[in-house]
């Protein structure tokens, strides 16, 4: 087994136990954003085992990166569009999801057969503005008390600006690509450990009831 096909493994096997934990923490949490931060973990880890099996089977598996990107793009919009406190921020987040989304229903309309590729442009309309809003929340949370999501949206932050160079690389050669896929798969365990430990540190225990919801 090759150094990338370990990584994948250890990497989806944090994300299960991730899964894991978050759903144990689900009920008693009267937070929305974790609520869908959680329900953004089992999406993943479906398209994961999905995509695992297909490869295994030596099936072709690339269109479920298009679940994947969209997927991660439409759940982080909205997990965003909660932790961010910036009113006029959240309603970028909205009309860009708005925007992004309708954009890619006419790519794909107009164009069918690229569902069994590789998109360029759907990574970089569905990474750029999860980037940007990555940056938005470092800002707000500089002088914050409250610094829930904070390990989660770092981990978030350096997996996906190396993915996002990764897929949109031109002609590079094999040898720095191999690098950089291995990069990416150890950042991808990085960003898990940093899920777990945001788990650890500020949802392991129940939260109190309140009359209000918190993000």
């Amino acid at each position: 087994m090759s150094f990338l096909e370990t990584t994948a493994y250890i990497g989806n096997f944090i994300l299960f136990i991730n899964l894991l934990v978050y759903s144990k923490s689900y009920r008693n949490s009267n937070s929305v954003a974790f609520k869908v931060f959680t329900f953004y973990l089992l999406i993943i880890l479906i398209i994961q085992i999905i995509s695992t099996y297909l490869r295994n089977l030596y099936v072709e598996n690339i269109f479920l990166s298009h679940y994947y990107f969209i997927g991660q793009f439409i759940l982080l919009s909205l997990f965003f569009k909660l932790i961010l406190k910036n009113k006029p921020i959240k309603k970028v987040v909205k009309l860009l999801l708005t925007l992004t989304l309708t954009i890619l229903c006419i790519y794909y309309i107009i164009y069918p057969t690229n569902y069994y590729k590789f998109n360029v442009i759907e990574i970089i309309l569905t990474s750029i503005p999860l980037l940007i809003y990555c940056f938005s929340f470092f800002i707000q949370t500089i002088d914050a008390d409250n610094k829930k999501f904070i390990y989660i949206i770092s981990g978030f932050f350096l997996y996906l600006l190396c993915s996002t160079l990764l897929f949109t690389a031109g002609n590079i050669s094999t040898d720095f690509r191999k690098i950089i896929w291995n990069t990416n798969a150890v950042l991808y365990i990085i960003y898990q450990l940093l899920i777990f430990i945001e788990w650890y540190k500020h949802f392991r225990k129940p939260i109190k009831e309140s009359t209000q919801l918190d993000v």
